[in-house]
């Protein structure tokens, strides 16, 4: 089970556009089920190396539907959209 910062709660609202409650499931659930940065591929890969870089205290990104949630160990610390440019391609490894 992951904590949710202030900062991520405001974002998940803002960004995936979820009610105060279903903010803990979806951090939950991006944990759990989200691709890692090992299982990307190609410019996607390039991409999440960009945010592990800009996110010093991120240390743990997980893509889940069209955002990428930047965990600290299992502390929810923020949530970005993906670039469309990725959506709906494949970039995970089989």
């Amino acid at each position: 089970m992951s904590s949710v910062t202030k900062h991520a709660r405001k974002r998940i609202r803002e960004r995936c556009g979820l009610p105060k409650k279903a903010v803990q499931r979806m951090a939950d659930k991006a944990l759990v089920d989200g691709i890692r940065h090992k299982d990307t591929v190609g410019a996607l890969h390039k991409w999440v190396d960009g945010l592990f870089l800009q996110a010093r205290n991120g240390n743990n990104i997980r893509l889940y539907g069209n955002h990428a949630f930047i965990f600290h160990d299992e502390i929810l610390i923020t949530v970005i959209n993906i670039p469309m440019r990725f959506v709906g391609k494949e970039y995970v490894r089989k």
